[in-house]
Formats: structure tokens, C-alpha cells, sequence
């Protein structure tokens, strides 16, 4: 999509088992991304799309002070350790309120449909959650994010996009149970959108 690159990277389309395919339950570890991530959360962005178009974009949020939300990039490691997916939240508004944006978020091919994508926004939106955030909004597949509580942000909520989306691809979630405010939605310039 032009302007902006849509969270549903690799795990879109449907990490959501909770289970290793060959049928041990697998054990994800999500926790805020430290200074010691930063190539490990570019490598899974590079392998998770065609282009290094999130993994660029992750590098300019997180050199953009007004964007980057200190606590709110996750990774989730695998069972060795290993960083496996990433998601991440950044400042993004709703008319003049502050919302929290859900993108780019990835999951390294070797780990996909086993649940790291499900565990690393879980946890993420917790972390939101307790830092005060009230609204979060992605542009991502359909199916995937109404299992976090996502809802289409236009008929549900009144938050419109800044370009011409689809309805069931522009969500929005409440992370405190209040009504979310009504507007545009704008982005970290990061993103591209005018």
C-alpha cells in the first residue's frame, strides 16, 4: 500500500498457533526490545518482506524522538534465545489526541504459524496498556487482528485514515475501555504519508 507499510508482515497470515508444527508447544519470551536487538530486530524485518522497506522504516522511527515510545518495541525469543518476531508501537495521533500506532511487526520465516506473532502483540499491547496508552491502531490483514480486540476503526469507532484504506483493513482497539476519540488519524512522518 502506497505511503505506508501495513503491519501484517509475515505472521498476517494467521500466526496464531500456540504450538510448534511438530507438535511440542513452543515457548515464546516477549519483552522489550534492548539496544542489543537492534540488528537482530532489522534481520527479521529483511527476512519477513520483500524489501527493506519496514526494516528501514523501523531504523527512522526509532532515530525520530516525537515517534519512538521508549518501552514499546518488543521482540519475542524463541526457546534458544533467539529474537524471532517484533512489534512495535509508536506515537502516532487521532485529530490532536495521541494514539499509539501497531507497525511494523514481523516474524522471522522459520518461526512463523507458531504463536510468535500472537505472544510478542499480546505483550506489546500490555505494555501499552500500563504505560496509559488508550487507543492503538493498525492497517493490517483483516483476519488476523480482531483476535487482539482490533475493530474496524471507521464504522466502529469514527477514526478515519489519512489515505483511502479499506474499511476492514483499518483498525482500531481501545486499550482502556474508553470510547476512542473521533478524527484523522496522522502518522510519524516516518511513515510517508502526507
Amino acid at each position: 500500500m502506497s505511503g505506508i507499510h501495513a503491519s501484517h508482515g509475515s505472521h498476517g497470515a494467521g500466526d496464531h498457533g500456540a504450538g510448534d508444527p511438530t507438535g511440542g508447544p513452543a515457548t515464546w519470551q516477549p519483552r522489550p526490545e534492548t539496544a542489543a536487538d537492534t540488528a537482530a530486530v532489522r534481520r527479521i524485518h529483511l527476512a519477513a518482506f520483500e524489501t527493506a522497506g519496514e526494516a528501514d522504516l523501523v531504523d527512522a522511527l526509532r532515530r525520530d524522538p516525537s515517534a519512538w515510545l521508549p518501552g514499546l518495541s518488543y521482540v519475542a525469543d524463541a526457546p534458544d534465545g533467539t529474537p524471532a518476531a517484533h512489534a512495535l508501537l509508536t506515537r502516532c495521533h487521532v485529530d490532536e489526541v495521541p494514539a499509539v500506532a501497531l507497525a511494523p511487526c514481523a516474524v522471522l520465516p522459520g518461526y512463523q504459524q507458531r504463536g510468535a506473532g500472537d505472544a510478542v502483540i499480546r505483550a506489546l499491547l500490555e505494555a501499552a496498556r500500563a504505560a496509559g496508552e488508550r487507543t492503538a491502531i493498525v492497517l493490517g490483514h483483516p483476519p488476523y487482528y480482531p483476535r487482539f480486540g482490533f475493530a474496524p476503526a471507521a464504522p466502529r469507532f469514527g477514526i478515519l485514515p489519512p489515505q483511502s484504506w479499506p474499511d476492514e483493513a483499518f483498525l482500531a482497539l481501545s486499550l482502556d475501555g474508553s470510547t476512542p476519540p473521533r478524527g484523522t488519524v496522522r502518522y510519524a512522518g516516518a511513515f510517508g504519508i502526507d
